[in-house]
């Protein structure tokens, strides 16, 4: 075979591989987007937009491990049909140039959640943030605001929540059915439970957070979800990098008080070994609800991988409700059809 020929075929077959369609998830496993390469969003959430959904999370830069400050900002990814994702980019970078910038490389920019506001016609990203230089001593919410579903995110302001002056952890950004947007995290430094209502242009606390009656302390990455008429908070423990058991609580108020419903969690994941007590491995993230498809919900989860964080894997499950009550049964592969059989 002449060396041209040989060097075209090799070239058409990894681009029909790039090229491939996702046709099922395939939890605990690389994901790659439309080039090829692995998406790289983690401890972010979705949404859906003008019949399209955008996948936020945090990019990690390439060589660089947790220690060595990894974070470079949130990337956007967008899809269709969940499976196959587009790479937008990043939306919000940190800053390489200016040492002084609030956004200075060296901050630490944690789990992004994205919400459209309707009445301001704008995207509002939300991130746990932490200055250059101090650790995770005080922690602050940063946000920045978009015109468009993919960016560019101008960043606006921090603030310390949860009514304290060292400020909150994980969280979760959530739009209830009153209409405003609930602060729902863990408070620094007692690792409390607590919520608070943001202001009308969605931007500060309205004022003062309080505990979440139910919610067991030290209950990180919540993720909140309304189904028939009851709440429920999916969370994990607090154990750093390393996984733990998750936790699911229900009420009838998103202020509580909640009801420990246990470790939603059932099976066992097979690339390894790890099973529901330690959550597949995975810590989650963010419950996605299908859109056009009664019931279906998507647990999302996220494999850290502190040494190399950008090959952070990725497990998103279907949510099966029995009399009521969540259940996320581990599954090697599945696909959107799950939702069309009756639970």
């Amino acid at each position: 075979m002449k060396k041209g020929l040989l060097i075209a075929l090799i070239t058409t077959i990894g681009l029909y591989t790039y090229a491939q369609k996702n046709t099922s998830f395939t939890p605990g496993k690389p994901w790659k987007d439309n080039n090829g390469v692995h998406i790289n969003a983690h401890g972010g959430n979705v949404i859906f937009f003008k019949n399209k959904y955008y996948w936020y999370g945090e990019h990690k830069i390439a060589g660089k491990s947790e220690a060595q400050m990894a974070d470079g900002g949130i990337h956007c990814y967008s899809s269709t049909d969940l499976l196959n994702w587009k790479d937008e980019g990043i939306v919000l970078s940190v800053s390489y140039t200016d040492s002084t910038a609030d956004l200075a490389y060296g901050c630490i920019l944690e789990r992004p959640k994205i919400i459209y506001d309707k009445n301001q016609k704008k995207f509002i990203a939300y991130f746990k943030y932490y200055p250059r230089g101090t650790g995770y001593l005080k922690g602050y919410i940063g946000m920045a605001t978009s015109n468009s579903a993919t960016g560019p995110f101008i960043y606006k302001n921090k603030f310390l929540g949860a009514s304290s002056d060292f400020g909150s952890g994980d969280f979760s950004m959530y739009e209830n059915v009153d209409n405003n947007v609930y602060h729902l995290t863990v408070r620094k430094p007692d690792k409390t439970f607590v919520i608070g209502k943001l202001s009308k242009n969605r931007m500060q606390p309205e004022g003062k957070y309080e505990p979440v009656k139910g919610i067991e302390k030290h209950t990180e990455a919540p993720a909140v979800i309304f189904h028939n008429k009851k709440y429920f908070l999916l969370g994990s423990g607090s154990s750093g990098w390393k996984p733990n058991k998750a936790r699911l609580f229900m009420a009838d108020s998103l202020m509580g008080e909640f009801t420990d419903l246990g470790n939603p969690c059932v099976g066992r994941n097979p690339h390894n070994g790890i099973g529901a007590d330690t959550t597949f491995g995975g810590q989650s993230a963010y419950i996605l609800k299908v859109s056009g498809k009664k019931d279906a919900y998507i647990a999302m989860f996220d494999i850290w991988k502190p040494d190399t964080p950008i090959e952070g894997l990725y497990i998103w499950l279907p949510i099966v409700f029995e009399k009521g009550i969540p259940k996320i049964y581990w599954k090697d592969s599945w696909n959107l059809n799950f939702f069309n059989k009756k639970q």
